[in-house]
């Protein structure tokens, strides 16, 4: 009875992108299929056409890294519209590296000019947060790998949120979650009844399908609905009943209609009123960006009254909320997300390596190398409220039996399954994120360890610099293929940095990544290499380092890190790049960052309740 009953909702209505218009002050998203990608879009106001999408923050310019002592050089501001569609700015000038740092650790952005909000977006929700709103208002969990990628522009799903494109097919993997999802509840009668808590009748009059409706709409849409949208949904129900004969599966289907539309997949961001020349997002606007980037899901009932009743008017308010949400298990999660994010820990599962070399290189590994990396990072923020830097000397591990056995600590009571914290020896070879063997897996091929990809991560992502492509024609493979006399990695990049055009970009990157040469491609120990020994010196921010042990404490001691770290916050909480007129935001939080120990937590605080969390531009 199913697809005859969606049938008659117009077009095959299972599609999501037949919905999916939201035009709010001038601000379009739309899911577009394959061969619009790349297409122009207009809205008359009905459903538009051509770039799908969701908007980003005016197209936001390039904006240059490195230059003398770690200062940015600004390139230009992009331009953009609220389709989605927007050109990128030129580029900005500056040295490569990006090391160095101020020589002030409170100021990040010398001389900045005068903040300003970046326009209101429309963004997708990532995987992660589409499987947590599941989770938590069906109790259901979706495998995020059966659905649309996310984008990862600027390193960040958070950030590609505001940019990617969702694809027929995507529309349908949705559908077909969201499905899953309410049929979970509305299959058995008991959960059914008392998730609706109410009787439907099945009538366009139905006060229980109408209060129930509003009630769970409040939480999936984060708003009010408007009483056009309730009726919309209600008489959906009605139409079900007459067609099924059921009101339960009337209220089913007002269920999935509510769960499909582009309000609960896309988060509509535009603000509200203009308040002495500033534009702040609304209340429920507010309890949504809170959500998301706290809880990495969908706001609760507290939260939504906290907007309604002006709570979330205020910095005083938003502190509030957001202490609250950090002190639940959902806050501890999201630490991890961005940790997960920050380390780009998603390649993992999708990370093969030669199983000749590695047969112990299983799902299971994987699955624990990512949770240690994300429960370090948890655990040192939540429990022992220790300075974030900590994280780069911390001997703590989160390990399950394989993990253990890469670590070569005891396996005794562990199982693939069960987990347990643990301590590295304090005088053992391993010490640190740097050594995890997430990160150091991540970031090797699938035969050897990469001083280079290694190197490159930390100068791009730890330290905020900035590498370069490789020139056109140049083999990259050069430094693994077999040679006639056994050599190092370090031999093979000294003899590989003589080529034209290599030695500038290696240098930024080997150094970083030789003092991880004891660690192969799936992040255990070893002292030798092709009978050789390996000599794993090198250099962190112009320090000479002798082992993973001495960059790890370099590391924790830089400026230049914690500097990187609070921009890499900052985008992930803002959902857009760093732009030029963020110097000054981010000067602020730098300085409340040393002022706190580096506390993560404290970090977190001072973004959501800076007023460039609150404020946003007008369309343009």
């Amino acid at each position: 009875m199913k697809k005859p009953f969606v049938s008659q909702l117009g077009g095959g209505g299972r599609k999501l992108a037949v919905a999916c218009v939201v035009l709010l002050a001038g601000c379009t998203g739309r899911i577009a299929n394959d061969k619009e990608m790349s297409g122009s879009g207009s809205s008359d106001g009905g459903t538009p056409s051509g770039t799908g999408g969701s908007g980003g923050p005016s197209g936001s310019g390039g904006k240059g890294s490195g230059g003398d002592r770690g200062t940015t050089s600004s390139g230009g501001s992009g331009s953009g519209s609220s389709n989605g569609s927007g050109s990128g700015g030129t580029s900005g000038s500056g040295g490569t590296s990006g090391s160095g740092g101020s020589t002030d650790p409170n100021i990040i952005v010398g001389n900045p000019p005068a903040f300003s909000p970046a326009p209101g977006t429309l963004r997708r929700l990532t995987r992660t947060q589409f499987r947590n709103a599941l989770k938590d208002v069906f109790g259901y969990t979706v495998d995020p790998g059966v659905l649309d990628a996310d984008s990862w522009d600027g390193n960040f799903a958070s950030i590609g949120a505001g940019v990617v494109v969702t694809s027929d097919q995507g529309a349908e993997q949705y559908n077909t979650a969201v499905e899953n999802a309410v049929n979970t509840v509305f299959s058995d009668a008991t959960k059914r009844s008392t998730f609706i808590g109410c009787t439907p009748t099945g009538t366009t009059t139905d006060s229980c399908l109408r209060g129930y409706l509003q009630k769970l709409g409040l939480r999936a849409w984060r708003r009010p609905l408007a009483n056009s949208e309730l009726d919309t949904l209600v008489n959906l129900g009605a139409l079900a009943f007459s067609n099924l004969g059921s009101a339960a599966e009337g209220a089913r289907w007002a269920t999935v209609a509510l769960f499909q539309d582009p309000n609960f997949l896309y988060r509509p961001e535009l603000g509200g009123t203009v308040t002495n020349g500033v534009r702040r997002y609304t209340g429920y606007e507010i309890a949504g960006r809170l959500s998301f980037l706290i809880w990495n899901s969908l706001p609760d009932q507290t939260l939504m009254d906290q907007a309604q009743g002006g709570m979330l008017d205020t910095s005083d308010g938003i502190r509030t909320a957001a202490n609250r949400m950090l002190d639940t298990a959902a806050g501890r999660e999201s630490v991890g997300n961005f940790a997960e994010e920050y380390l780009r820990l998603d390649r993992i599962a999708t990370q093969a390596k030669d199983p000749d070399l590695f047969p112990d290189y299983t799902g299971s590994l994987q699955a624990a190398m990512l949770r240690d990396a994300r429960d370090t990072w948890a655990s040192l923020v939540f429990d022992d409220q220790a300075s974030v830097m900590d994280l780069f000397t911390t001997t703590k591990v989160v390990v399950n039996s394989d993990l253990a056995k890469v670590y070569g600590l005891s396996t005794s009571g562990l199982t693939a399954t069960t987990f347990k914290t643990m301590s590295l020896p304090a005088d053992g070879p391993r010490a640190g994120l740097l050594s995890k063997a997430a990160l150091l897996s991540t970031f090797a091929n699938q035969q050897f360890g990469s001083p280079t990809l290694r190197g490159k991560f930390i100068r791009e992502a730890l330290m905020c610099g900035s590498i370069p492509p490789p020139p056109p024609g140049v083999n990259t493979a050069v430094v693994d293929e077999t040679t006639d006399v056994p050599m190092t990695k370090r031999q093979r990049l000294e003899a590989h940095r003589t080529a034209d055009g290599c030695k500038a970009c290696h240098a930024l990157m080997d150094p970083l990544g030789l003092p991880l040469e004891t660690f192969d491609a799936i992040g255990k120990y070893r002292t030798t290499e092709n009978g050789l020994k390996i000599d794993p010196s090198g250099t962190f921010d112009g320090v000479d380092v002798a082992d993973s042990h001495a960059l790890g404490v370099a590391a924790s001691q830089s400026v230049t890190v914690a500097q990187c770290l609070v921009r890499k916050y900052y985008g992930y909480a803002m959902g857009y790049k760093e732009r030029d007129v963020d110097g000054s935001v981010l000067n602020t939080l730098a300085k409340a960052f040393n002022a706190s120990g580096h506390k993560m937590r404290d970090l977190i605080l001072a973004v959501v309740t800076h007023d460039a969390f609150s404020t946003v531009a007008p369309q343009p």
